[in-house]
Parts: C-alpha cells; sequence; structure tokens
C-alpha cells in the first residue's frame, strides 16, 4: 500500500536516528490545540445523540437515536432507543457489554469493541496523548472541523479518517459532530447534542448520577461493579 523512493526511506531512516520527543515537539503543541478545540471540557456528562450509517448496498441510510452517560471514574452508558432498545456498557478495554431491551447482556466482542475502547470512548475521555501518536491531526476543509488520520497500517486496515467538530449555541448547548470514513468508504455519522455537565467527585458520586438517569436499569451497577457480571 505504501510506495517508497531512495530519498524518502533516507529521510525515514535518517528521522529514526532522532529521539522520539525531538521528533514529536515541533507537531505536538499544533495538534494538541487542535484537539482541545473539540474535546469535551468535562470529565462527566450526558446527552442525547443521532447516528447515520451509509452501507453498501443499502439505498437508504440506517438511523438510531437515543441518549448517553459518560463519566471519567466510570465509563460509559450508551442508550440506543429507536430503531430498538438496547445499551452498550463501556468500563474499560476488558468489560464492554451489550444490553437487550430484556436487560440480559452479553460481551461485546469484534469491530464495536475496538472502536468504542480505542475510537469514541477516547475521543469522550480526551485523551490527547493516544491520538498524537496514532493520528495524524490537521485542520479540516471546513471551518471549525478537525481531521484525524491513521499512521499505522494496522489501525489504516479498518479506518481511513475521522472528522470532528465542535459547535457551541446560546440555546442548544454544545454539539458534537463526528464523521468515520472506513476503509470501504462507508460512513458513519454521530451528532451529539444537548450535552449536560456534572460537577461529581469520585466513582460513587458519578455512580449516584448514573442511577439518576437509568434507575429503572441495571446498567449503572455494571459499570461499577463489572466482575459480578
Amino acid at each position: 500500500m505504501i510506495k517508497c523512493w531512495p530519498g524518502v526511506i533516507f529521510c525515514v531512516l535518517l528521522c529514526g536516528l532522532v529521539p522520539r520527543h525531538v521528533q514529536a515537539s515541533p507537531r505536538q503543541p499544533d495538534e494538541a490545540a487542535l484537539l482541545a478545540e473539540i474535546f469535551p471540557s468535562g470529565c462527566h456528562f450526558s446527552g442525547h445523540f443521532s447516528q447515520q450509517k451509509t452501507i453498501q448496498g443499502v439505498p437508504v441510510p440506517l438511523s438510531s437515536t437515543g441518549d448517553f452517560y459518560y463519566s471519567c471514574d466510570l465509563g460509559l452508558v450508551w442508550h440506543t432507543q429507536t430503531p430498538f432498545n438496547e445499551a452498550i456498557l463501556y468500563v474499560n478495554s476488558s468489560n464492554n457489554f451489550r444490553a437487550d431491551a430484556d436487560g440480559a447482556l452479553t460481551p461485546l466482542t469484534g469491530t464495536t469493541r475496538y472502536i468504542m475502547s480505542n475510537i469514541f470512548v477516547r475521543l469522550l475521555k480526551g485523551d490527547t496523548g493516544y491520538f498524537i501518536d496514532e493520528f495524524a491531526i490537521s485542520p479540516g476543509e471546513q471551518s471549525g472541523r478537525v481531521t484525524l488520520r491513521p499512521e499505522s497500517e494496522y489501525i489504516r486496515k479498518g479506518l481511513d479518517t475521522i472528522m470532528v467538530s465542535k459547535t457551541t449555541d446560546q440555546d442548544k448547548g454544545v454539539s458534537l459532530n463526528i464523521e468515520v470514513i472506513d476503509a470501504t468508504g462507508q460512513h458513519t455519522n454521530v451528532v451529539i447534542s444537548e450535552v449536560e455537565q456534572y460537577t461529581v467527585n469520585g466513582k460513587r458520586a458519578a455512580y449516584e448520577q448514573c442511577e439518576s438517569l437509568y434507575s429503572d436499569t441495571t446498567w449503572c451497577q455494571v459499570l461499577r461493579s463489572p466482575s459480578r457480571y
């Protein structure tokens, strides 16, 4: 997939002799500033989302809507309301579940688990170091948009581009638009809106906030004590 010329190879070898911190220092401040523009400003927040995914051979995009709660201390509840009722519960890279409408839990595996743990949750968390290390980050073609392209060949096998923009409206508050293009050219667009931030301190307070949103489910209990499930 990658074509190399002798001069390019020489430059790569030369750059390989430079210590990592020296190579990274010229670009990190710019990339960190771009990421700061799109990352959430808090560590505990909830909101609503809408998602559209285009699939080759399907005449209309697949759409879904729902709500979510994210806490740096507790994890993520990603609750789809339409066209069906289910939730993805993300605790950490080892504990992820899918909860169906009846409350039954199944471990999250495969591509969905990878995207949630390595891309989406890191984006909500504001993991600057990860994205600087793994992606080339640049201003998008549209004002206020940031483009992230994976640098490793392994990630490029499944992912081509992520484009993120954040807007703030006096009435509607903060909205985050995330567009993902995979290696096959399929588009997935997620819009996060009606974001409400919370001031909580510690895992217990994060759990209590989660319970206030999803009191009729066991989802918050799963996040607090995943080993029990």
